[in-house]
């Protein structure tokens, strides 16, 4: 069974207090043997708190998916591990109905392979019909009749063959998170309670960094954003992220090249500390600083 190609359908499931969801779902997957890789997109799945995280960050982009097929029998996860989201789908000719594991309510993805369309045949031109014969003119007498030139046959015009396809774009590899390393040479930051400003103490953490980058511009830097449990999944993703552009921005303005930095916000997904605390709470929003060899 080799799944190769382009496949659509719809996710099932539910929303915010429980309402059922119904959206559509695409898949982009190679197979090489037993094992592949692709895209899976999930449309609509900003209210759905049922869908993986990692699958509702990924929006119309899509998640990057790795997968291994056994029979009719295809697991599917992201592409940093089962730990983001498994998907069990078991495959019948062109449709495979998959079930995501560990959510709190059903989820279902069901996909249909999308055929390639047929190319349109070029239509053939005819030839029009013949003229009807023309009845010679009268002549005089005296005067010998001009042969008439023959007819030319009409010619039939070819369609041009069809122009072959480009190949498709070859996409670039970016480096994932799990190739980023923490160092002790650069600190991490914090921020006041739904807050995404640099505080004064905390500038001076991000200076020291700066000046260590700065010696070191072989170094990919991500920024990482984190929030407390306070608040939805949702609005604690947006948070981070705005935690983590302000610090990237007070590194761009201090000379570090914006090339050289990639964000990403976990949200309240990666707590340092788990205890229901302000003291807790207070380590857990963060902006964490990871680098990595270009």
């Amino acid at each position: 069974m080799d799944v190769t190609g382009r496949w659509a359908g719809k996710w099932i499931g539910y929303g915010i207090v429980d309402i059922p969801r119904n959206e559509d779902a695409t898949a982009e997957l190679v197979q090489r043997g037993s094992h592949g890789f692709g895209r899976l997109v999930l449309d609509g799945t900003g209210a759905a708190e049922a869908v993986p995280i990692s699958l509702r960050r990924a929006g119309l982009t899509g998640a990057r998916v790795q997968f291994d097929v056994s029979g009719r029998n295809l697991t599917m996860t992201h592409e940093l591990g089962g730990q983001h989201f498994t998907i069990d789908f078991k495959i019948d000719g062109d449709r495979m109905v998959g079930r995501v594991r560990d959510t709190d309510t059903p989820l279902r993805v069901v996909l249909d392979r999308v055929m390639p369309a047929e190319p349109a045949k070029a239509p053939v031109a005819m030839a029009p019909p013949p003229p009807p014969p023309v009845a010679p003119a009268p002549r005089e007498p005296t005067q010998p009749a001009t042969p008439e030139p023959p007819k030319q046959e009409p010619q039939v015009a070819m369609a041009p063959p069809p122009a072959a396809e480009p190949p498709p774009p070859v996409e670039a590899e970016r480096p994932a998170p799990k190739d980023f390393v923490t160092v002790p040479e650069v600190n991490a930051i914090h921020f006041d309670f739904d807050k995404s400003d640099i505080r004064p103490g905390d500038a001076k953490v991000l200076d020291a960094n700066v000046d260590w980058l700065r010696g070191n511009p072989d170094l990919q830097v991500l920024i990482e954003g984190h929030c407390d449990e306070r608040g939805t999944a949702e609005y604690n993703l947006a948070l981070g992220e705005r935690r983590a552009r302000a610090a990237r921005d007070y590194l761009v303005q201090r000379g570090i090249a914006a090339d050289r930095i990639s964000m990403v916000s976990f949200g309240e997904e990666r707590p340092v500390c788990t205890e229901h605390t302000e003291a807790c709470w207070t380590r857990n929003r963060r902006t964490e600083f990871l680098v990595k060899t270009k």
